[in-house]
């Protein structure tokens, strides 16, 4: 599934996307403070004017059925691209190519209705609070009903039974279906937003930071979940993480990210067992 890639187009192809907070310096292009970044590339904060430059020039092909990981700690700039790609953000620069059904379109220059259709029907993401994927005021299945009739769903008989499968399949008990998970552990929260991102079969699927809130035992079963998903449906996967491990677990190819930049990429493999950079080898020797 992953090879002759040469002839294959991707999904998703990133190229050269930036995001900067701030003012940006005076006279500088919309790419932001990046030469005062450079000054100093311990940092992506500009020292001239304070400006945050969250993600510099970074650049990614993801394939059909593929998953690739993104690792870096906190503040590296792997959730602001996510956000980007989920059009939760604008980038201040660069585009995104998206290839769900052979009409290549950029993320970033889409129409307002594109944009909803994308967000509803052809890109799911769970994020790393669950709260924030979730409407804590609906029920459990009513979660999942909300996506489905934003994707254009009108049987109500097909939306709770769609509803109940993906609940099912991600082990929430059918019993609490009609529960509002504000009463839900994060692990349940989790997994019910887990079937919420998955319900209507999204072509493309964001993971941030999936464990990071939830308990060491909680996690292996969210992890656990997730892959035998993944190869059920064949679905493609970006993962961000701090979390070299739960990378190591779900992704073909890893990325490297710290201070904005990408700075290692390869095969998973290949990063665990032999890392170049020496930021990326303090990462896996932490992770032994």
């Amino acid at each position: 599934m992953l090879e002759n890639r040469e002839t294959e187009l991707p999904l998703l192809s990133v190229k050269e996307v930036t995001k900067t907070y701030g003012p940006g310096c005076p006279g500088r292009d919309t790419a932001g403070c990046l030469l005062a970044c450079d000054s100093d590339p311990g940092t992506n904060s500009c020292a001239a004017c304070g400006s945050i430059v969250a993600c510099r020039d970074v650049s990614l092909d993801l394939y059909p059925g593929e998953t690739v990981g993104i690792v870096g700690e906190s503040g590296s700039g792997k959730s602001t691209l996510l956000r980007c790609l989920y059009l939760d953000e604008t980038p201040t620069s660069g585009y995104a190519n998206f290839n769900p059904v052979g009409e290549c379109r950029n993320l970033f220059s889409v129409d307002r209705a594109m944009r909803r259709h994308i967000r509803s029907s052809l890109i799911g993401i769970v994020y790393q609070e669950a709260r924030r994927g979730l409407n804590l005021l609906v029920t459990a299945g009513g979660n999942v009903a909300e996506r489905l009739l934003a994707a254009e769903w009108r049987s109500v008989s097909d939306i709770r039974g769609k509803a109940s499968d993906y609940l099912s399949r991600t082990e929430v008990p059918l019993d609490r279906m009609d529960d509002f998970p504000v009463y839900f552990s994060s692990g349940m929260q989790q997994r019910v937003q887990i079937a919420k991102a998955l319900s209507n079969s999204p072509n493309l699927v964001l993971l941030d930071e999936p464990t990071t809130s939830l308990d060491v035992s909680v996690q292996a079963g969210v992890l656990d979940l997730i892959r035998d998903i993944k190869r059920e449906y064949g679905i493609t996967i970006l993962v961000v993480s701090h979390d070299l491990p739960v990378i190591g677990m779900l992704a073909h190819r890893t990325i490297v990210m710290r201070h904005g930049r990408v700075i290692e990429a390869g095969l998973t493999d290949q990063i665990l067992e032999d890392p170049q950079h020496p930021y990326t080898q303090l990462l896996v020797s932490s992770a032994l």
